[in-house]
């Protein structure tokens, strides 16, 4: 299940995950609580990378991706020990769908991102 959590997770925060976590938001559209899509898709599917300063030379988006989807993958792997077989591989694919693609970039945007409600900035 951890190689699931590992796969999914990678699929999911590359698809929405890191647009819900990173995301244009904040006081210009009211919206403090998720990241959504600017011109040009953003990080959604990695659209927006190139607009946003991504340069293959010094790799700081790329790092950035990887290390926070570690951590949602992470996330999402410290449950599958409790629910070791307890639940079927259907539940346990839609609770880490959940965990990777709303609960884990929700708390991130919450607390990284320049405009997040819980943010120090």
């Amino acid at each position: 299940k951890n190689l699931l959590d590992a796969c999914l997770g990678a699929i999911i925060w590359w698809a929405w995950g890191m647009g819900a976590a990173y995301g244009e938001s904040g006081e210009s559209d009211g919206n403090v609580f998720i990241g959504t899509a600017p011109d040009g898709g953003g990080p959604f599917l990695a659209a927006g990378w190139a607009k946003v300063g991504f340069d293959p030379a010094n790799g700081k988006v790329l790092a950035l991706w990887f290390f926070q989807y570690v951590f949602a993958a992470t996330a999402a792997t410290i449950v599958s020990g409790a629910v070791c077989e307890r639940a079927t591989i259907g539940a346990y694919i839609a609770y880490t769908c959940f965990i990777t693609g709303l609960i884990y970039p929700v708390v991130v945007h919450w607390v990284w991102c320049d405009n997040g409600f819980l943010s120090g900035a």
